[in-house]
């Protein structure tokens, strides 16, 4: 009798699709029913939860880019804030240059200016002690001139002869051949 029990159970669940689906609806339909209904709901509250992530997350992407795009803002906001104080410093370094140039110039321009006046005064001071030489050198040509006339007219007076004259200048001759 067994058998006969499972006969008529096999034959309840092979009758067919349909037959199935009615079985199992017999049996399970109240719990498939609130399954479907949890998943339906579960499915429901997935996708509010991945459409709030979804919103979460472009809330918080569009906030950082907001917060991206104010600090590049910021430190473009910095590099031309450098770029100028930069440009500030080079003019006033090169206002320096040109001031410390113009200065160097003034320096240079007096250097000459008083070399120029310096060499003048040189010159003129070795003029003077030119002309002072050609004058003490005609002075003292003058003295000998005079010394020399005055020897010559010693001479004259003294009436040396002109032999007397000739045996000196032989003496003279002799000693300085004795002398090489």
């Amino acid at each position: 009798m067994a058998s006969n029990n499972k006969r008529p159970t096999a034959e309840i669940i092979n009758p067919g699709l349909g037959d199935i689906e009615k079985v199992r609806d017999i049996l399970f339909g109240k719990y498939v029913a609130g399954f479907e209904q949890r998943f339906s709901d579960l499915e429901s509250r997935l996708e509010a939860d991945v459409d709030q992530l979804k919103d979460r997350l472009a809330a918080k992407i569009d906030g950082m880019d907001k917060i991206l795009a104010s600090s590049i803002e910021r430190i473009d906001q910095q590099i031309s804030s450098e770029q100028s104080d930069r440009g500030t410093a080079i003019n006033a370094m090169q206002e320096l240059l040109s001031e410390a140039e113009k200065s160097l110039q003034h320096s240079i321009n007096l250097m000459e200016d008083q070399t120029v006046q310096d060499l003048s005064a040189l010159k003129l001071t070795i003029k003077t002690s030119q002309q002072e030489l050609l004058d003490q050198v005609e002075k003292t040509q003058q003295e000998l001139h005079t010394l020399l006339e005055n020897q010559k007219q010693e001479l004259k007076d003294e009436k040396v002869g002109r032999q007397s004259l000739a045996l000196m200048l032989d003496e003279v001759a002799i000693k300085l051949r004795a002398g090489d």
